[in-house]
């Protein structure tokens, strides 16, 4: 005979469960959002990226607010100008022209390039990827193998020639990196496309006589989804790197259009003059790139399943 404390064991395991069993389940995009809104550093660095791009696109406000100068506005009287000196916050360069005038403006030329290319790299990269994909056959060998003879051009050579033939400025800028960028995003969208269109869902849809763009565009698409996410916010800090890189060979936006790259490439020959015309755009670029990767890492970790913990 069970006695009544006995019993009372005997039904607590089953209480527990059913209290489990009752949760409800989440779904995968609000399951992602949820663990991205737990990292703290990482919504921090995303939040900072916005701050960057409302900079950017109110640089025109900002500069006559704050700083009361537009930026190829010269001063002979303020030349390496001191920060805080004569009302320049940052200082001022050769030229007297202020220097935070001339980050604000530069926010608009490095970030827009970085968005656009982004944008024009997961466009035709997503694309190739889903049509190389879903097909498969002679079309999957043809444009995967295009793939790999963009990846193969050595891109700086790539870069030299378009700049000779065509005035960088930001859109063609953006063009140029992405010409070479949405290889590596149509490798990604392939494999992620050969992997769900196996399974059963795709096969049922097919079945009922779903036409191709359907299943592409309202099937395939929305599971493709999350990788594009995680390319986009990881490629915005490569992007602003290679503009940097380009602008210091003279390969990218030319004087005097302000950009992060070509203040460093003007400061270098002001160094011992005045260190902080280098200083102050190698931070700012440092501290962007820098939380593109913390943010881009932390939707990686969000949306990845098989980095769920």
């Amino acid at each position: 005979m069970i006695g009544p404390s006995r019993v009372a064991e005997l039904e607590m395991p089953a209480a527990g469960i059913e209290t489990g069993a009752a949760r409800p389940a989440q779904s995968y995009w609000n399951e992602s959002w949820e663990r991205l809104r737990g990292n703290r550093l990482g919504v921090a660095a995303g939040l900072l990226i916005v701050v960057l791009a409302l900079v950017a696109v109110m640089a025109p406000l900002l500069s006559a607010v704050l700083t009361h100068a537009q930026p190829q506005t010269i001063d002979l009287d303020s030349t390496f100008a001191r920060p805080g000196a004569g009302g320049h916050l940052l200082g001022a360069d050769e030229l007297g022209r202020d220097t935070l005038t001339r980050l604000i403006w530069g926010a608009r030329v490095s970030l827009g390039v970085a968005f656009l290319t982004v944008a024009m790299s997961l466009t035709v990269g997503t694309a190739v990827g889903m049509m190389a994909g879903y097909y498969g056959g002679w079309l999957d060998d043809v444009l995967m193998r295009f793939v790999d003879m963009v990846l193969a051009i050595p891109a700086i050579f790539l870069f030299i020639l378009m700049s000779i033939l065509i005035r960088p400025n930001a859109i063609t800028l953006a063009a140029i990196v992405a010409s070479v960028g949405w290889g590596s995003v149509a490798r990604l969208v392939r494999g992620e496309v050969l992997s769900v269109k196996q399974r059963d869902f795709i096969l049922a849809t097919r079945s009922i006589g779903a036409r191709d763009s359907r299943l592409m565009l309202r099937h395939l698409l929305p599971n493709v989804l999350p990788v594009l996410i995680v390319a986009a916010s990881l490629g915005v800090g490569q992007i602003i790197l290679v503009e940097a890189a380009l602008d210091f060979l003279g390969l990218g936006i030319q004087p005097p259009t302000p950009s992060w790259g070509n203040m460093l490439t003007n400061a270098q020959s002001y160094f011992f003059r005045s260190g902080s015309l280098v200083a102050f755009p190698g931070i700012t670029i440092f501290i962007t790139v820098l939380a593109s990767n913390i943010f881009g890492n932390a939707v990686r970790d969000a949306f990845d399943p098989r980095l769920k913990s």
